[in-house]
């Protein structure tokens, strides 16, 4: 059976490849550069009239809070790329046709695209007790 995703779900880890701009001192030439930077971040239900297990259940289109991590190698200076509070959305919520306000519930390994473009899932932060399916 699928848990519902409650609020403040975690989304599992991942990575933007070219995400992060820098320059390097190289041969006397600053050079711009890129780098990946890895997306962490939670679901905000936007739900107000159900709780479950004491939080508003997650549904399809709610937005994620993510931030960028990211590690430049020596000598390299940022430019641009790094996000803090950046949004992406649950794209898929379940196969099982259950809805919340007429849209599809979010469940444990939903998806969800990031602000940079990426797909995840929604991995933790789910009903104990709730669950989708037989």
């Amino acid at each position: 059976m699928a848990k519902i995703a409650l609020n403040n779900a975690t989304i599992s880890d991942t990575t933007a490849f070219n995400h992060i701009q820098y320059q390097q001192f190289d041969n006397g030439n600053w050079l711009p550069k890129t780098t990946e930077a890895i997306i962490k971040g939670t679901v905000t239900s936007t739900v107000t009239n159900v709780i479950i297990n004491g939080k508003a259940p997650i549904i399809q289109g709610n937005r994620t809070i993510e931030n960028d991590t990211y590690t430049l190698p020596a000598g390299g200076v940022y430019i641009n790329g790094a996000h803090t509070n950046a949004q992406g959305s649950v794209t898929v919520g379940n196969s099982r046709s259950v809805f919340i306000n007429g849209k599809s519930v979010a469940i444990e390994n939903s998806n969800v695209t990031t602000h940079a473009g990426t797909n995840c899932k929604i991995n933790g932060g789910v009903s104990s007790t709730v669950n989708i399916g037989s």
